[in-house]
């Protein structure tokens, strides 16, 4: 009797554990720091322990996992340098995908961008007007993608995209007080405007200053997370 090939299975498995535990991290579910565990993931996935150990091998070449010689493998707890240092390579990627984007659409390369664009910032308002952190949340990946489609860089999409992926927890929690929405919107809407208008120039520097301004919101959220509550809430 033949046993059944299980190469491509196994691969194909072990690809969803990893994009599973990915998701995981990059949600907040395992925290920065926090120590895989092999046994609990095996149980929660349906799957063997081996193949959520080769799942958490794999995703150390991404940074978003530790493997620590004798300790085992920790979810990265990212320094603030590293934070600054990865808001300045998206800062200057998302900046060209954003002229690249403007100069397309003034060549009548990408007619449909500036409508897109605007039915993502009406749908913005209306997470806004609710308060709806997290529905605002998906609504701005969805408004980078579409500037990163629109540059029309594969490669300088996959290098955003592999920027992007370790910073999730950073720009969430950027966004998650209804004030900043409003700032973030705002610098949206002169994105989209520049982009619209076919101008590369405006379009660079607007998408520049929103990464900066959203590092400087992830910044002042970790100086209030750091002052007693007292203090925090003072006006």
């Amino acid at each position: 009797m033949t046993a059944p090939p299980i190469g491509p299975r196994r691969a194909t498995l072990a690809g969803e554990v990893r994009a599973e535990i990915e998701r995981m991290i990059v949600d907040g579910e395992l925290a920065a720091g926090e120590k895989m565990n092999e046994l609990a993931l095996s149980n929660i996935m349906g799957v063997s322990r081996g193949t959520v150990r080769e799942a958490i091998r794999s995703l150390a070449d991404s940074g978003l996992i530790d493997l620590i010689t004798n300790r085992g493998a920790f979810v990265h707890e990212t320094t603030l340098a590293e934070v600054r240092n990865l808001y300045d390579l998206r800062g200057a990627v998302f900046a060209m995908a954003c002229a690249a984007a403007a100069r397309h659409v003034a060549e009548g390369a990408d007619a449909k961008l500036p409508q897109k664009l605007q039915r993502n910032i009406e749908k913005m308002h209306t997470a806004y007007a609710k308060e709806d952190t997290a529905r605002y949340y998906a609504l701005n990946i969805e408004f980078h993608d579409m500037l990163l489609a629109g540059a029309q860089n594969p490669k300088a999409k996959t290098i955003y995209d592999n920027l992007v992926r370790g910073m999730h927890l950073f720009r969430r929690r950027g966004l998650s007080v209804v004030t900043n929405l409003a700032r973030s919107l705002e610098e949206h809407i002169a994105i989209s405007d520049a982009v619209s208008a076919g101008d590369p120039e405006a379009a660079r520097v607007a998408a520049h200053l929103h990464i900066t301004s959203g590092l400087a919101r992830y910044m002042l959220m970790l100086d209030q997370d750091s002052k007693p509550s007292s203090q925090a809430d003072a006006p």
